[in-house]
């Protein structure tokens, strides 16, 4: 957990994980999360916080913060787990007859 004390007006680049949390204790925060596109349509998530707000990251991306009057946050990383991190968890947890039945697939 990290504490970030942002005086009004100055801005902060934060690279958060799925799920992440920020919590702000005090002030007022303008959030940019980085643009999502689909099918040729861009769109960027543009959020003001309030003192006692909560704002979880819906995915792993950079956001942009700018304290619009003097803020305190706590900032709560995720520990992202990869794909291929995933996948190995689910290999290494099947049953060994799972794995192999001896048989043509």
């Amino acid at each position: 957990m990290d504490t970030h004390t942002i005086k009004a007006g100055q801005r902060l680049q934060v690279l958060l994980t799925t799920d992440s949390r920020l919590h702000l204790h005090k002030g007022r925060l303008h959030i940019w999360a980085a643009p999502q596109f689909l099918e040729g349509v861009a769109w960027q998530v543009d959020t003001v916080l309030s003192s006692g707000a909560l704002f979880t990251a819906e995915r792993d991306g950079w956001i942009e913060l700018q304290a619009i009057e003097t803020s305190e946050l706590l900032i709560q990383q995720v520990e992202s787990v990869s794909w291929w991190q995933s996948l190995q968890q689910l290999w290494h947890g099947r049953p060994a007859s799972a794995c192999h039945q001896g048989g043509s697939v």
